[in-house]
């Protein structure tokens, strides 16, 4: 479970059938408050995303100049300019920094739009039928 639930991809995917499937279901059947009720979901995945560093037990690094390059020790290319191996912790850290300054924000926001006015839709539905 825990390779899930970091893995960025599988979590930013969920979110996206989840989102598709509540609008495809609402359209099915006339009622947007199901596409409100994927909202939570996705909103519960952006948490998920957004506490990824405690889910694999690394806390985001701290960002060292390693030399004049201006490379820090927490970028890749840092250790490829010096033909050293990338360690695990760094690309962990890429993950983890991507899961909670992109990607766990935008899920969050996007699923609590859906989960707080998608509903009003059905106005809209009802208005044009």
């Amino acid at each position: 479970m825990k390779n899930i639930f970091n893995n960025n991809v599988i979590m930013i995917s969920a979110s996206g059938i989840i989102l598709i499937t509540g609008i495809l279901v609402s359209v099915l059947l006339c009622d947007f408050s199901w596409f409100s009720r994927s909202g939570s979901l996705i909103t519960a995945i952006g948490i998920i995303i957004l506490t990824r560093p405690s889910i694999i037990g690394q806390d985001i690094l701290v960002s060292v100049m390693m030399d004049a390059s201006g490379k820090h020790s927490n970028d890749p290319e840092y250790y490829r300019q010096n033909n050293e191996e990338i360690p695990e912790t760094v690309y962990e850290d890429v993950k983890s920094r991507k899961a909670v300054g992109i990607y766990g924000p935008i899920i969050t926001i996007i699923g609590t739009l859906v989960w707080g006015y998608a509903d009003l839709l059905n106005k809209i539905f009802n208005f044009v039928h």
